[in-house]
């Protein structure tokens, strides 16, 4: 099946084949790797970013993007205003301004720690690895309701990695929905596409909108994966607008019979050429549970970058 997305589907329901197929997919079908496999070859909004994750000192960072590391930092300071603002609210209790600055206090808390658990320094992924950065905004993806949006999905598509039902690794299935969105845009080799990108993270998750107000970069297959999701957490009343009912309806009676299982950090990634290197750290890895594809290629290799690193600092201690 050819994919589709957007304007192909918008009319149309999907079915749960269809959204299993999607969810199959190899990574191996979507990414490749430069001969040292530090960087990505393919798919064409994806050339040249590293496969590790990047830090601001990196050579690859550009001057005007919003620091990650700022961002992660100001949690301490809102998880005080929250605290300030819940003993306000309880002092005063009829005062509506308390009360809604506890709530933006709140909410903001609630979206620091769900980016520091997918994008914190003990985690692989980096906002602004979405897409090679020559088509990213000028200020980068770093800010907190693009974050946020990246995060929760993240999360949604781990449950279904962790049920054996998504092939690659949830941040990079959610990189090739983005870029078969973005790369409908780019007519030119020249264009570099990154006034589309805000709006895609915006919208690709969501319903195709109405006539008044469309959601151009919908995605009809992608979403029924994150209702799928949010079934299985139990989330569905809350997350499913009635157009959707009947896709999630179709795909639970063909999976609810699959147990769930943890959520885990660790996730399978596409084949890299460094996965060939120090083998044994790598049979360590496949010894751990495992999901039903076998690809480990880049957190593999990740792996094995830390633990040269970290082995190298200590020989020098």
């Amino acid at each position: 099946m050819a994919d589709r997305t957007g304007s192909q589907l918008r009319s149309g329901s999907v079915t749960s084949e269809e959204v299993n197929q999607m969810l199959q997919k190899p990574p191996d079908d979507v990414f490749a790797f430069s001969s040292d496999g530090q960087t990505y070859t393919a798919p064409r909004c994806l050339v040249g970013t590293p496969v590790r994750k990047i830090s601001e000192k990196d050579e690859y960072w550009k001057s005007g993007w919003l620091s990650l590391e700022t961002f992660l930092a100001q949690e301490e300071d809102e998880e005080k205003a929250k605290a300030k603002a819940c003993e306000l609210t309880k002092s005063y209790p009829d005062n509506k301004t308390y009360a809604d600055t506890y709530k933006r206090h709140s909410d903001n808390v609630s979206k620091h720690r769900k980016i520091r658990e997918i994008f914190g320094p003990d985690t692989s992924y980096h906002p602004n690895q979405l897409v090679s950065k020559h088509r990213l905004p000028a200020q980068g993806l770093c800010s907190m309701d693009l974050m946020y949006k990246l995060a929760c999905k993240v999360s949604d598509l781990r449950v279904l990695k962790d049920r054996g039902e998504l092939a690659m690794d949830p941040w990079d299935f959610i990189r090739w929905r983005v870029m078969l969105q973005l790369q409908a845009k780019l007519r030119l080799t020249v264009d570099s596409g990154r006034e589309h990108v805000k709006s895609i993270i915006s919208q690709i998750f969501e319903g195709p909108g109405t006539t008044t107000s469309p959601r151009p970069y919908h995605d009809p297959l992608l979403r029924a994966a994150i209702l799928r999701s949010a079934v299985y957490q139990g989330r569905r009343n809350s997350f499913i607008a009635p157009g959707d009912r009947r896709v999630v309806n179709r795909t639970s009676t063909i999976t609810s019979h699959i147990n769930s299982r943890p959520l885990v950090t660790s996730t399978n990634r596409p084949l890299n050429p460094s996965r060939l290197l120090n083998s044994s750290r790598v049979e360590k890895r496949q010894n751990k549970p495992s999901h039903a594809s076998s690809y480990q290629g880049v957190n593999s290799f990740r792996a094995q970058q830390k633990a040269r690193q970290d082995s190298m600092e200590g020989s020098k201690q």
